[in-house]
């Protein structure tokens, strides 16, 4: 009878290890701004990226365990003119050299989760669509920097890069991050 108990507590335990979350990998984070007539999109990550993530028996509380901290001077576009002209402009004030993120909540039925996103002391609630695709979470959504305080910093942006956008720059930006877990 003692065996049965210890074996069922044993079986329980590796069933319920199957069905946990835990990260499998590095979070990837990607950015899309625009600029021209034409909308043109312009991609990009960040080089400094911390997160901080617990294993969980569900996706939900997974998900939301997460907590990135993201230095927005370490910004990669594949292009260093650019990079300096973006760091330069939009994250130049102090506020703006760090972004927080936090998923308050999931809606595992619909595939929709919210992103709260600290950045220059203004925190937005920030909707986002999910799928999981060969064990990465992948979700998107959209800010607006102008969301954010950062009417300044975007005007200067603006300026600084008006002869390459022919002037036409967009405050809105899309956002990814790509979760692998295991």
């Amino acid at each position: 009878m003692k065996n049965k108990i210890i074996l069922s507590i044993v079986a329980f335990g590796l069933i319920t290890s199957l069905n946990a979350y835990e990260l499998n990998g590095d979070l990837g984070v990607k950015w899309t701004g625009f600029k021209l007539a034409s909308k043109v999109g312009v991609s990009g990550t960040f080089n400094k990226i911390d997160l901080d993530i617990k294993k969980s028996e569900n996706l939900s509380d997974f998900l939301k365990s997460a907590k990135v901290k993201i230095d927005a001077t370490s910004l990669e576009s594949k292009n260093e003119g650019r990079n300096i002209n973006i760091v330069s402009t939009l994250f130049s004030l102090t506020t703006a050299k760090t972004i927080e993120g936090q998923i308050s909540s999931v809606d595992e039925v619909n595939k929709n989760l919210v992103l709260d996103v600290v950045l220059n002391n203004v925190t937005k609630k920030v909707p986002m669509k999910y799928e999981i695709i060969e064990g990465k979470i992948i979700a998107s959504g959209a800010i607006d920097m102008l969301d954010f305080d950062m009417k300044s910093s975007y005007l200067a942006f603006t300026e600084k890069c008006g002869t390459l956008h022919e002037n036409k720059s967009y405050s809105d930006v899309n956002i990814e991050f790509t979760l692998p877990f295991k």
